[in-house]
């Protein structure tokens, strides 16, 4: 029998793990990238699992977890050797893939989400994934007013962006 720790975690990463591989695909370039971010938050959220105190939605501490990992991510420390940290033995599926058409479409809203500055793509990605306005406020800091002024200049931006012709 797999010890508690274990089995919340197992839990956590089965119900976030497509929303935290999403968020990094916005917030890096590369897809190799997006997959040393994914693990890097994996590796934070394992580490610091016992120090939630449920004083807020798991979701919002997790993407708290995220964002903070996202912004202090670098190429530099992708060409460090990686260790884990993370036991053997848990029962650890890949993020979901997708059809090569409806990647092609999301490479193309990634590449505009990556040109946004760091809070903008991280509240574009959180927004992707249906994140409420007040959990987008807690994870970035900002106010759930400037939230909702941010998120109508972002979706002004990734219009133009996608379709620079107005077509």
């Amino acid at each position: 029998m797999k010890p508690t720790k274990e089995l919340a975690f197992e839990n956590l990463y089965k119900s976030h793990k497509d929303k935290i591989f999403r968020l990094c695909l916005g917030f890096v370039k590369d897809r190799d990238l997006s997959h040393d971010l994914f693990q890097e938050i994996l590796i934070k959220l394992w580490k610091h699992l016992d120090s939630f105190r449920s004083e807020s939605d798991i979701s919002t501490w997790i993407y708290r977890v995220a964002y903070n990992t996202a912004i202090s991510f670098s190429a530099k420390e992708k060409r460090q050797p990686m260790n884990t940290g993370l036991p053997d033995g848990l029962d650890l599926v890949d993020p979901e893939n997708s059809s090569h058409e409806k990647e092609l479409q999301l490479q193309k809203l990634y590449e505009a989400i990556n040109s946004l500055t760091e809070t903008d793509r991280v509240i574009a990605m959180l927004l992707l994934e249906n994140t409420p306005y007040k959990t987008i406020a807690d994870v970035t800091g900002i106010t759930e007013n400037y939230v909702a002024v941010k998120v109508n200049r972002i979706k002004a931006t990734l219009t133009q962006k996608l379709n620079p012709h107005g077509k």
